[in-house]
């Protein structure tokens, strides 16, 4: 009985033909590492997980800065001192407390009613702590350059570490023991590096230039 067996060529080029069609499908696969579920929501798989793991606090999406405060009767009670300031706006930006003057760090605003205090921007809740002559204190911060400082609150709702929105209602406004004026007030100061800004030139500064 004669055997018969299979010319040398044929096993080499069913091995590569394999080896093809196993490199095509991987191909194919890792293209489209997304299922769609049967109610049209899309999830990603590893691929995607991997390289969108790492995302900034800010987004900078939003093209514009926002006051801590989007009732329009509050106003300003003290201004932040700046020694380039005219010498009327510096006596505007200073505090008397316990018989001395101290240059304004901040903002102070003021209203005749309890007012929503909001976050300027996207950002995370980085400190909340009490103080018996500032009152609540929040800390945001918005990324590893910029944070923003809400103090004098009366009420707050959230804890460290959740994140907020750009106009998120942090809390309220409250009293603090540097100006007995009114119980409604919120100091609202502002560190890039460490250093203090003006709020006023805050608002209008351009976000590209803020965290880059």
């Amino acid at each position: 009985m004669t055997k018969r067996r299979l010319k040398k060529f044929v096993l080499p080029t069913v091995y590569l033909i394999t080896i093809s069609v196993i490199f095509v499908g991987a191909i194919l696969i890792g293209g489209s590492l997304k299922s769609v579920l049967s109610d049209g929501t899309e999830y990603d798989y590893v691929t995607n997980a991997l390289t969108n793991d790492v995302q900034p606090v800010i987004k900078l999406e939003n093209d514009k800065i926002i006051k801590p405060f989007a009732n329009a009767n509050v106003r300003v009670s003290k201004y932040f001192y700046n020694k380039d300031d005219e010498e009327s706006k510096q006596k505007q930006s200073l505090i008397y407390y316990e018989n001395t003057y101290m240059q304004n760090t901040g903002m102070l605003y003021i209203a005749d009613e309890e007012f929503e205090v909001i976050s300027v921007l996207d950002g995370k809740i980085k400190n909340i702590k009490e103080d018996a002559i500032l009152g609540i204190i929040v800390e945001i911060e918005h990324n590893e350059k910029v944070s923003t400082i809400y103090q004098s609150l009366g009420k707050v709702n959230l804890k460290i570490g959740d994140s907020v929105k750009q106009g998120d209602v942090i809390g309220f406004s409250g009293k603090n023991q540097l100006e007995n004026v009114t119980p409604n007030c919120l100091l609202f100061e502002i560190y890039q590096n460490g250093n203090l800004l003006n709020p006023e030139e805050f608002y209008e500064m351009n976000l590209e230039a803020l965290f880059n």
